[in-house]
């Protein structure tokens, strides 16, 4: 798809520009080939080879700006990766998984704001990219007090799988926050001359945004960490009632396995042998230290 650079982006006729001038292509990989594309607008063919990256990273050269971005996986998608190529007054993007797509629908449906170049595009381009990022991190935060509510509910049913995978995913994002500041922070310092005024505090507040989203999941990883420490704490605490339990019927029946190691002897002087009451004397004794047993413990709250 190729759309005009206008003030609003405005869809371009089927087909490559004959003259490419304020051009934004969107392209899949296979669709490189279609198309009559300049040559300073092909990416390198290491970035295609692989198919997808794993990371987020700018290249700046002589005449032109390339850059990666790797999206994390979540429920709703997965991961997604994005090459553009921005040359002169054109950018293209090569889209591998529709998310460059998206976020040009996300731009054509912003306020009109004088974006008539490349570098206001680009930065239109980020903020689609981010748009909904802070309404997904709170939703990862609704899905940790709710691990949080089962521990302090003792509902702990697949709590360690669950909360693995929400750490993985706030980690992943952490490092993604972390590794789009670094490259809008080189786009910053290496394209100054290239930046208008209002492109340039646009990228100001991206980079503030930016922070501010790897603070919250920041924020959240310390969350889902104290939540695991309480689940922790709780599985400790089951594991000391259960120890105790143990300990006490232990202690209950210790005097009980002496009597019948005591009378299991058999002696042949041992009177107790030729009593008519002796059995029923065992009985009553043993019931008689059970149940003292059993009171002091109850009194002292051992249970």
């Amino acid at each position: 798809m190729f759309y005009h650079i206008e003030d609003k982006l405005r869809p371009a006729d089927p087909g490559a520009p004959v003259e490419w001038h304020k051009t934004l292509a969107v392209l899949t990989p296979g669709e490189l080939s279609e198309y009559s594309i300049p040559e300073m607008l092909m990416p390198p063919p290491d970035m295609l080879s692989s198919g997808k990256n794993t990371f987020c990273r700018l290249i700046t050269e002589q005449d032109r700006i390339i850059g990666e971005i790797h999206v994390p996986k979540e429920p709703r998608h997965k991961e997604k990766s994005i090459i553009f190529i921005w040359w002169k007054t054109n950018i293209l993007f090569v889209d591998h998984d529709g998310e460059a797509a998206e976020c040009i629908d996300r731009i054509m449906d912003m306020r009109p704001h004088h974006a008539d170049g490349a570098d206001d595009l680009l930065m239109d381009f980020y903020l689609a990219l981010i748009l909904d990022d802070l309404s997904y991190i709170q939703k990862m935060e609704v899905r940790i007090s709710e691990l949080e509510q089962m521990v302090l509910d003792n509902s702990t049913e697949k709590f360690i799988s669950r909360m693995s995978a929400l750490r993985k995913e706030l980690i992943q994002y952490n490092r993604f926050y972390a590794q789009m500041i670094d490259m809008v922070s080189s786009l910053q310092e290496n394209t100054d001359d290239l930046l208008d005024e209002v492109s340039s505090a646009r990228l100001q507040y991206i980079l503030r945004r930016l922070n501010r989203l790897q603070s919250e999941t920041q924020m959240l990883r310390e969350y889902a960490s104290q939540v695991s420490s309480e689940y922790q704490a709780q599985t400790d605490l089951e594991q000391n009632r259960v120890m105790k339990l143990l300990t006490i019927v232990t202690t209950i029946f210790m005097p009980l396995s002496l009597i019948a190691g005591w009378y299991g002897m058999n002696f042949v002087n041992m009177p107790e042998l030729q009593w008519i009451y002796g059995y029923p004397a065992v009985i009553a004794l043993s019931l008689i230290i059970v149940g003292g047993c059993i009171y002091y413990f109850k009194k002292k709250r051992y249970w």
